[in-house]
């Protein structure tokens, strides 16, 4: 692992109530790919696979989708990595992941691998799985700190509504299996998680923009406090990716624009959802 005493030392400060960005997850990527060891470019890999996901989705379902830039594979690599699946029943792309090798098959045989989960949901949980299992300490901790929150407000929400647990809770583990079945208040996990009470108690928020903006300052004191020990390492990098996507999210919220987003977001969920009077967006008119 490489020090990167420049490139870190140059890099503008992040503060989560930040108006405006001063570097784009796409401009910092750039960066790293021009900076960054060989070993270290495929730890950051980990974060830009999330996009990658999403793109292979939408080219599994219409060739012509347009692609997010921020992944690590581009068109051309995810045609090629699905040109192999047509061929051989054992693709060897060297890019390609390796759950991967779970997901496109099961796609392409229309045979869900969790059943009564969406595509998308299927794609996460065995993303969470390969990633929670990084070598490194700090990468792997993070994913399943973050499967771990997913879990929980989808376990809530599912309480609240009347949904199926079990066809919503992502990934596997221990804990996954917990907040899968337990029905204890803390899912029996709160020895394993002690975070659960404060995710629980964010969970009650009856406005939504208040309840995600919390979710996402509880994530960044995570970051803060993980990342003490972390000056000039690829860890801080990491640290940094993670800080700047949750800031780039509400920049782009808290524009005029990004305003009308979050309402659209908001219809989506009260299309999936009945929600009851009392939850009301206070914070966007």
């Amino acid at each position: 692992m490489g020090k990167y005493y420049y490139l870190i030392s140059g890099l503008p400060e992040l503060q989560l109530d930040d108006q405006k960005l001063k570097l784009s997850l796409v401009e910092f990527k750039t960066e790293l790919s021009e900076n960054l060891s060989a070993s270290d470019l495929t730890l950051i890999g980990y974060f830009f696979m999330q996009f990658d996901n999403a793109n292979m989705l939408k080219v599994l379902e219409n060739k012509n989708a347009e692609l997010d830039q921020r992944g690590n594979l581009n068109s051309e690599q995810l045609f090629e990595i699905l040109a192999q699946f047509d061929e051989t029943d054992e693709p060897n792309h060297p890019l390609i992941y390796p759950y991967f090798k779970k997901i496109i098959p099961a796609y392409q045989a229309e045979q869900a691998l969790y059943k009564g989960m969406s595509w998308e949901d299927q794609m996460a949980s065995v993303y969470f799985d390969y990633a929670k299992e990084c070598k490194n300490e700090f990468v792997s901790d993070w994913y399943q700190f973050n499967l771990n929150i997913t879990n929980i407000l989808a376990a809530v929400n599912c309480s609240k509504f009347g949904f199926d647990r079990k066809t919503s809770i992502v990934g596997s583990g221990e804990i996954a299996d917990a907040i899968r079945y337990s029905n204890a208040k803390d899912f029996d996990i709160a020895h394993t998680f002690p975070e659960v009470d404060e995710i629980l108690s964010i969970a009650e928020e009856s406005d939504i923009y208040e309840r995600e903006r919390k979710i996402d300052l509880l994530k960044w004191n995570w970051l803060e406090e993980k990342g003490f020990f972390h000056y000039f390492d690829v860890e801080h990098l990491f640290i940094y990716l993670l800080r700047l996507e949750l800031l780039e999210r509400w920049v782009r919220l808290e524009k005029e624009t990004g305003l009308q987003v979050f309402r659209e977001m908001i219809g989506a969920l009260q299309h999936s959802f009945e929600f009851p009077n009392e939850f009301t967006i206070k914070k966007v008119k």
